[in-house]
């Protein structure tokens, strides 16, 4: 019999244990609000996550963790508005006032969850760093965002998860640089993508307008300019 891998074993134990969580979430006072389901990660002693194409019993409950967090099921439209597929709003049962606060800040068709909000302003301030060229993914996810002691990225899984959501997003562009150490191993990099309204209100900048407005210049058309010319 094939063994179930992590990525099977998730969704299932998810589906067994929502019921009984949510109803006693709702007992306890916390108000779940409809459509949101509940997601499981399997994660190592250090809290990264297991890879998903590995065996479920890799993972062991005595030394290893699990994590629990709810996430809409669907994503509303509204309009010809376009939601991005992806869970975007990731709510830790730590966390349950998330529910509400989980929010676009824009009325365009990219929602920002408040995680990736404080994730831009992170890798903002970072960009600003004296002497940086660019910005390295490994040292920003690794080194960089466990200072920064924000609420919504504490743990490694919601570091990883926002980082990967706002690549998704194009709200942070990915690039590669030289590696001078080793040179076969190239640098990846991440810049936050300033042309986004999207980012752009999330740092505070003034919008700018991309549209073409052409230049009015005073005299005869250029066309009649050149049909007289070839007279």
């Amino acid at each position: 019999m094939e063994k179930i891998k992590i990525e099977q074993f998730e969704p299932r134990f998810a589906r067994e244990l929502e019921t009984p969580l949510k109803d006693t979430l709702k007992k306890l006072g916390y108000s779940i609000p409809e459509g949101f389901r509940l997601r499981v990660s399997l994660l190592q002693a250090n809290g990264r996550k297991k890879r998903s194409n590995a065996g479920a019993d890799t993972w062991a409950p005595e030394s290893e963790r699990m994590e629990f967090w709810l996430e809409p099921s669907t994503a509303e439209k509204t309009g010809s508005q376009v939601e991005v597929p992806q869970p975007t709003e990731m709510l830790p049962l730590s966390n349950p006032t998330r529910a509400e606060t989980s929010q676009s800040i824009t009325g365009t068709c990219i929602q920002v969850h408040p995680s990736e909000v404080e994730l831009l302003r992170a890798l903002d301030r970072a960009e600003s760093t004296p002497g940086w060229s660019f910005v390295s993914l490994k040292k920003f996810r690794d080194e960089i965002l466990p200072l920064e002691d924000v609420p919504f990225l504490r743990s490694d899984v919601e570091r990883q998860n926002a980082l990967r959501y706002a690549i998704e997003k194009r709200l942070i562009l990915r690039g590669k640089v030289q590696n001078p150490k080793s040179p076969q191993f190239p640098v990846t990099t991440i810049r936050l993508n300033r042309l986004l309204p999207e980012v752009q209100e999330v740092l505070g900048l003034p919008k700018k307008d991309l549209d073409f407005h052409p230049i009015h210049i005073k005299g005869e058309p250029l066309s009649a300019t050149i049909l007289r010319e070839r007279r």
